[in-house]
């Protein structure tokens, strides 16, 4: 019987961050800025705890990065103390709910180099110990809405998809998945394989936010990154004379058409309820953070009505130039 023990829960947080500049200069990654009351990546870990997450890897891209993780979910005593006198509850609830359950474990794995996600995810499995992966990507945030009729629906997206993928007890391959415009620009799972960015496609669902990779796909990933690191083999001389990154998309496609009735992959599209937040580029950010502000923030009543004050004023700022300009 399948269970969330069964599951190993890695976070893809290497990188430059680049696409989120200004906002992610100077700090070692883009999960680490601020998004609502919390960071992305206090989002994303709360997230896959209540998922049943246990062992949780973060793959980040050097010591200091994962230094910057470790002090997100660190037990602060001295600051809790001085909340607790000041009376800032509100600050004292916000750092508590930050902590990171006894009974969760979180390890880390350095990538050296931008060597891709498939390489990422090979030197994730490393320490799995030979469990499946759930392979969360930091660009994206889904929420649920908390008002939909149907009470499953008001647990997150990716809560959902884990919860379907252990209820099936078949192991295999399951993405999250959202119905895009242009399948070129994403990749895609079209009768049960993935397409990165294809020309031409018979379906227009794209992979989003989340993945959980078959215990025999991500034995492959860590085979080839093993390889890539190792000088003398040809993964090796691809990344240092050309700059081939390893993606998962081939390996795991092999593993598919070995046995397409068991590992194909499974989708899991995201609801019509849920509200999707694209965090991978500065507009895309900065619509996300005004979201949460206004409507998951602990500060969003309050927020709402600044909101609705400064939204006024550039209304009438808009009108009076326009009567200006004729």
């Amino acid at each position: 019987m399948l269970t969330t023990n069964d599951l190993e829960f890695v976070i893809l947080a290497a990188g430059k961050s680049t696409r989120n500049y200004p906002h992610s200069k100077g700090i070692p990654h883009k999960s680490l800025i601020p998004l609502g009351s919390r960071k992305v990546i206090d989002h994303i870990i709360r997230e896959l705890i209540t998922s049943g997450a246990k062992h949780i890897t973060i793959v980040c891209s050097d010591q200091k990065a994962k230094e910057a993780f470790e002090l997100c979910f660190t037990k602060e005593q001295k600051i809790e103390d001085k909340f607790k006198k000041n009376g800032n509850i509100i600050g004292l609830e916000l750092l508590q709910s930050l902590y990171v359950p006894d009974d969760v474990e979180i390890k880390y794995v350095i990538q050296k180099e931008p060597k891709g996600l498939g390489h990422a995810i090979g030197l994730a499995n490393k320490v799995a110990n030979g469990r499946h992966l759930v392979v969360r990507v930091p660009d994206d945030i889904i929420i649920p809405n908390h008002c939909a009729p149907d009470p499953e629906l008001r647990k997150p997206a990716v809560r959902r998809c884990i919860e379907k993928y252990v209820a099936d007890g078949i192991g295999g391959n399951m993405f999250i998945t959202r119905h895009v415009k242009d399948p070129s620009r994403w990749g895609i799972i079209d009768e049960g394989i993935f397409k990165e960015k294809p020309t031409s496609s018979t379906s227009n669902e794209a992979f989003n936010t989340l993945a959980i990779f078959d215990a025999k796909v991500a034995k492959k990933l860590e085979e080839v990154a093993t390889k890539i690191d190792t000088e003398g083999t040809e993964e090796y001389k691809l990344w240092t004379e050309q700059g081939k990154e390893i993606h998962f998309d081939t390996y795991l496609n092999e593993e598919v058409k070995k046995d397409p009735t068991h590992m194909a992959i499974r989708t899991f599209p995201i609801a019509k309820t849920d509200t999707y937040l694209d965090c991978g580029t500065l507009q895309g950010y900065e619509e996300a953070l005004l979201y949460t502000l206004l409507k998951e923030s602990v500060f969003k009543e309050k927020n709402k009505k600044t909101a609705e004050i400064l939204l006024i004023d550039c209304i009438l700022e808009d009108e009076a130039n326009n009567i200006s300009k004729k």
